[in-house]
């Protein structure tokens, strides 16, 4: 069959399914092949896969359809795609194209794939059609320009006229295969750089493309070359990682849902290599649920752990990054930019050196959880993160790209202490490396300490070698349920773990009466006595949210919002418990707890009214009328090293201080 034979049926069908209403969305029309495939055209998809290029055809047989009814042409920048294969041409071996399938005899044909954008060049002009002039014959003439195709205009010698020609905006990007496609999460991830025509700017997130795979010379010597995409169509996909639920999954995940202490059990069954921390195991779990989205408030959770040496940080964060939509990274302050995206000079496969965006570790994680090593963040980057963590966007601008790019995602963050342990005695922020303004934006904050205990260190050794044997030895394994565990006769491994994280996730409670009474005595009881803040009482409501959407409930409930309470409490006893005055001081978490501020504000005081008699106040008169109110030499050193390092006071000379 030749296409030109059903011409007039291709017209009619573009009459009755596309051009009802003649509304086109941005200048854009795509054409479902699959639909096409449906309606009868069988003949014609197979073509265009065979063929691309017959894709003109379909475009040609649209502007006729058009033209009958409307009586003019549509404009020639109307912008014309094709998407949607047909299953039927979309599988090799059983399953959906991946990036690491295309090869050497795909090219010239039409395929689809998915990919996570990693890098995107800036929008550059392209010629679509240009109006030539030939040099040696006088011809004047229009002709449809493709990128990729090399062909004779007119006598050879032909001269473009801009101001008549009609350009299109040009994009590369580089596109990778997504974690969940691939069979070994730790090999290299594979590649693929796609060509788009008419782009409105793409800079990030996941996307299907639907294209041409052609080949490029890249050796003058041999004919050797590199296989590139040329789009025909792309669809910009929700970031969320695809897990395929099936009902007897679904079966399960409502029967398991229904056991009481089934969410203790899969935390810890979740990252089965550490032994206890169910809590903190408990919270990552809920971590991963989420809250429910609602407009202007996040859903995601951040957790911070500050963990000592040896304790399995690294350990968490990979198992957590092996869920899908997931990412790991280990962040130094050298590399931070790599948290969230960077506009960098390279040179891309077409053209000269030039600004490429590249999003980050917080944007490739969109819709997942960032699972971040090591981390310590300048001052340079620490605005794109905190507008990252609180709005959930990162705006970047530079080199003439000015765009938002997506960064929905949870914090699962690890670090050091800076002395090596964790000591109780200090606030977090002296302990670590991030500014107090990002650290208040973590929802949870837990010390992981190593304390040693001969019992515990007992069990815990024990585990560690019966981990190493499990790994060889069947009983073992089964014995301490490594691999899985059976409750009620179903098997629980990982795999139906991360399935019913999947499901729970799509649940919305919503906060019931009896729990809002919770919350409400709760913030203002803890606010009273312990001086928290809203933002605290916004992590206790998206826990909860999390635990209901884990029980699968339509509802929060008075269950819910205990559990949240609870690990509320838990992490501010570690954080921010001040023994002396037996509170919670939330404040004591970013440097300055209550106490603190007065003892500053006493020394600042001594030292105001000394600096009005005396051009510098001396640090012994300084200690001389501290010490008749209770204050030792040493704690009077160490405040006015505070105060000097705040910005209050500076050392004019040794020994010698003024107040600024």
């Amino acid at each position: 069959m030749e296409l030109e034979e059903i011409k007039d049926n291709l017209i009619t069908y573009f009459k009755n399914v596309y051009l009802k209403d003649i509304i086109f969305e941005n200048n854009y029309i795509m054409i479902d092949l699959e639909d096409m495939y449906k309606f009868g055209f069988m003949e014609v998809v197979e073509k265009i896969v065979n063929n691309p290029k017959n894709t003109k055809f379909l475009e040609e047989c649209f502007k006729e359809a058009f033209f009958s009814l409307k009586g003019y042409y549509p404009d020639y920048n109307l912008i014309f795609g094709i998407k949607n294969l047909p299953k039927i041409f979309k599988t090799v071996g059983g399953r959906e194209y991946r990036i690491r399938d295309i090869k050497s005899r795909d090219i010239g044909k039409l395929i689809e794939f998915e990919g996570i954008i990693v890098s995107a060049s800036k929008l550059r002009p392209i010629l679509k059609r240009g109006y030539f002039i030939c040099k040696k014959c006088g011809k004047a003439f229009y002709e449809d320009i493709d990128l990729f195709e090399e062909k004779k205009l007119c006598c050879g010698d032909v001269e473009l006229i801009d101001e008549k020609s009609i350009f299109t905006d040009f994009q590369e990007l580089k596109i990778q295969e997504p974690v969940e496609f691939m069979e070994n999460p730790e090999e290299p991830p594979k590649y693929i750089t796609v060509f788009i025509e008419n782009s409105p700017g793409i800079y990030a997130g996941r996307i299907k493309i639907l294209g041409e795979p052609i080949k490029v010379k890249k050796s003058k010597k041999l004919p050797i070359y590199d296989i590139y995409v040329k789009a025909y169509g792309y669809e910009i996909l929700d970031s969320k990682a695809k897990i395929k639920i099936t009902e007897e999954d679904k079966e399960k995940i409502k029967k398991l849902s229904k056991i009481n202490n089934i969410i203790d059990i899969l935390a810890d069954r979740l990252i089965p290599e550490i032994r206890g921390n169910i809590l903190i195991k408990k919270a990552v779990f809920l971590q991963q649920i989420k809250g429910v989205k609602k407009p202007g408030k996040r859903a995601d959770i951040h957790i911070l752990l500050i963990t000592d040496p040896g304790i399995g940080k690294t350990v968490i964060l990979r198992k957590i990054a092996d869920i899908p939509g997931n990412v790991y990274g280990s962040i130094t302050t050298a590399t931070g930019v790599g948290l969230t995206a960077a506009v960098v000079k390279e040179r891309t496969e077409i053209g000269e050196e030039m600004w490429v965006v590249k999003p980050g570790l917080l944007v490739k994680a969109n819709k997942g959880t960032a699972c971040i090593d090591e981390l310590t963040v300048n001052k340079e980057i620490q605005n794109y993160v905190l507008e990252a963590m609180e709005s959930q966007t990162i705006h970047i601008s530079k080199g003439g790209i000015n765009v938002k790019l997506p960064a929905e995602c949870s914090v699962l963050a690890a670090c050091n202490p800076k002395w090596g342990r964790f000591d109780n005695d200090k606030s977090v922020a002296e302990q670590i490396n991030i500014p107090p303004p990002l650290l208040s934006r973590f929802d949870l904050i837990f010390p992981i300490k190593d304390i040693s205990d001969k019992s515990r260190d007992k069990d815990v050794a024990e585990y560690i070698v019966d981990l190493h044997r499990a790994y060889l030895d069947e009983d073992i394994n089964k014995k301490i349920g490594l691999d899985y565990i059976e409750i009620e006769g179903i098997k629980v491994d990982r795999e139906l773990i991360i399935k019913y994280i999947f499901y729970a996730r799509e649940k919305k409670p919503v906060i019931g009466e009896k729990a809002k009474k919770i919350l409400v005595d709760f913030y203002i009881q803890m606010r009273k006595e312990h001086q928290i803040t809203a933002r605290q009482l916004e992590a206790a409501i998206r826990l909860a949210e999390a635990h209901a959407k884990a029980r699968l409930k339509d509802v929060v409930d008075e269950e819910d919002v205990k559990e949240a309470l609870k690990i509320i409490t838990e992490c501010l006893k570690e954080i921010a418990y001040d023994p002396e005055t037996g509170i919670y001081d939330v404040d004591k978490i970013i440097g300055v707890s209550k106490k603190e501020r007065e003892k500053l504000s006493e020394i600042y005081n001594i030292i105001k009214e000394l600096n009005e008699k005396f051009e510098l106040v001396e640090f012994e008169d300084i200690v001389e009328i501290a010490k008749k109110k209770g204050y030792d030499e040493e704690e009077v050193s160490n405040i006015i090293k505070k105060l000097i390092k705040y910005g209050d006071i500076d050392e004019a000379r040794p020994g010698r201080y003024r107040i600024l």
